[in-house]
């Protein structure tokens, strides 16, 4: 029988307040997972509710927890409060492949990747089918990593086939994608939601549906204000060049003071102490991107955005 998404994503323009991330486009080599644990375990899933518990503390919203559920295309962070916090990776009626038969062929899975603080949960939905599409035929892939430390969460699409979006997303022009609160009221809060097409989508407080589906290699990041747009200013402080290329220099600090430069997804990628003000810091090994920039001294603690051209 026909699966029935919880409510958050059935009722439209409910009340919400302002989101709490920072959605950036990008694109990156998608790989399916390898030595990944099955977490529907071969059972051929239709409306599924898995329980999967983070090796490490993650927040969303605010709200941590390491509990989370598993649905068929997105998870659900558990909560000891009333609001529970949606990732909507691809929020439509999805389904295993080998419904009606006797074998799974949508696996859902999950790899923890990396050293101890700086670990990515990743989930993977491999080839899943629609509810709608009756041949089955069409199918998608994609990821959910979440990032610990920094609390990044990202949506990462691998190969799709849907060569008819009626069928496949029931009507809708695409999937619901974003993350949200929502309470027992089914009141939404703190939600993003992508809509437009997906090659450049624009982000709403409304769950609508995204127009398409995401091609091989894109990847929808989420990112925690405190690590991409918070900036604790300074009158004495400078930085130069910014954006920089093969060097960045920190002036105008009258006491000797460390630094340690952080990379989008929360990593300490190079930090030196003892320094004083003029120092020039070498940035040439560094990719094209966004850091941030932290510096201690014996009266104020500085962070800011800095841009390697």
């Amino acid at each position: 029988m026909k699966k029935t998404l919880p409510i958050i994503f059935l009722f439209l323009s409910l009340s919400v307040t302002a989101q709490n991330y920072v959605f950036s486009n990008l694109t990156g080599t998608y790989a399916d997972l390898t030595g990944s644990t099955s977490i529907n375990n071969g059972e051929i899933w239709d409306d599924p509710e898995y329980d999967f518990v983070l090796p490490f503390p993650f927040t969303i919203n605010g709200n941590t927890n390491s509990n989370f559920k598993v649905y068929d295309s997105y998870i659900v962070q558990q909560t000891t409060g009333s609001i529970f916090q949606v990732a909507a990776s691809f929020a439509t009626d999805l389904i295993d492949r080998g419904d009606g038969g006797t074998t799974s062929l949508s696996n859902i899975s999950y790899k923890i990747d990396g050293a101890v603080g700086s670990r990515i949960a990743k989930i993977e939905y491999k080839n899943c089918g629609a509810f709608n599409d009756f041949t089955l035929d069409m199918f998608v892939n994609f990821q959910i990593w979440l990032y610990e430390g920094s609390n990044i969460i990202e949506y990462r699409y691998g190969p799709s086939s849907v060569t008819d979006s009626v069928s496949f997303y029931g009507g809708d022009s695409g999937a619901i994608i974003g993350i949200s609160g929502v309470d027992i009221n089914d009141t939404l809060s703190n939600s993003l939601f992508l809509t437009g097409p997906v090659s450049n989508p624009t982000v709403s407080n409304i769950d609508d549906t995204i127009t398409g589906t995401p091609a091989t290699n894109t990847i929808y990041r989420f990112t925690p204000p405190n690590l991409n747009t918070a900036e604790i200013t300074s009158s004495s402080v400078t930085l130069y060049p910014n954006p920089f290329s093969d060097f960045i220099v920190i002036d105008g600090l009258k006491s000797t003071f460390s630094y340690a430069i952080y990379n989008i997804a929360g990593k300490v990628i190079q930090s030196n102490n003892d320094l004083t003000s003029g120092v020039q810091i070498d940035t040439k090994s560094f990719e094209s991107g966004i850091y941030l920039l932290k510096i201690v001294s014996e009266k104020e603690t500085i962070t800011k955005k800095i841009i390697k051209m």
